[in-house]
């Protein structure tokens, strides 16, 4: 088991999110987290990242819980698209280059022919790499985006709904990829059909 959620309980003022939420992922699994909007999907990240805190209940990587150093191990080794996809400014390259910035990607930065050969099998041209990352649709920003999730070989992947802007034929190019690496553990929130229905297991937070 690589993470497990016990009664989580948490609230904004005014509305309650989850209460009483449990769940158990294993390593190497793809699990979709679907629900309404305004259900938790994206709030449900915020708490394993640690930028919200539960009101009540314990979170745990690897057996321990997700607090102090241990939840700075679990940043390292998670890499998260967020549904705004606002991955910064300037050219697609100075954005592909930006995360290897970070001390915990440092040591294994990817050459240039990698990124380009990674933006090709997601179906986006070489010369997209020099374009202002602003002027891109929003398709290949997402696909840009999960671009840099398998460049940063992360062991778990946090994607907020990864596929709203692409056509089947780019969500089987991405579906393929990201699951390349039987051992990466992917996290994802979706309300498209077609995701959820390659995933190896759907949690309902709305009767999790």
């Amino acid at each position: 088991m690589i993470l497990k959620a016990e009664n989580i309980s948490f609230s904004y003022p005014g509305e309650t999110l989850f209460s009483g939420l449990s769940f158990q992922i294993e390593e190497g699994e793809s699990v979709v987290f679907k629900g309404e909007s305004g259900s938790g999907k994206s709030t449900l990240f915020r708490l394993l990242l640690g930028f919200e805190t539960p009101d009540s209940g314990r979170l745990d990587y690897r057996g321990k819980p997700l607090t102090g150093d241990h939840l700075k191990s679990f940043r390292k080794d998670t890499a998260w698209l967020p549904q705004d996809l606002n991955l910064g400014e300037g050219s697609v390259r100075h954005v592909m280059d930006f995360p290897f910035t970070f001390q915990s990607s440092q040591n294994h930065v990817p050459d240039h022919k990698t990124r380009k050969d990674v933006l090709n099998d997601l179906g986006l041209d070489s010369d997209l790499y020099q374009k202002e990352y602003r002027d891109l649709s929003t398709g290949q920003r997402q696909r840009v985006g999960i671009a840099l999730c398998i460049l940063l070989d992360k062991p778990v992947l946090l994607l907020d709904e990864p596929t709203s802007a692409l056509d089947e034929s780019s969500k089987e190019l991405a579906f393929k990829h990201l699951r390349s690496d039987h051992k990466r553990t992917l996290l994802s929130t979706s309300h498209d059909p077609w995701w959820v229905e390659r995933c190896d297991r759907v949690i309902d937070l709305e009767t999790a």
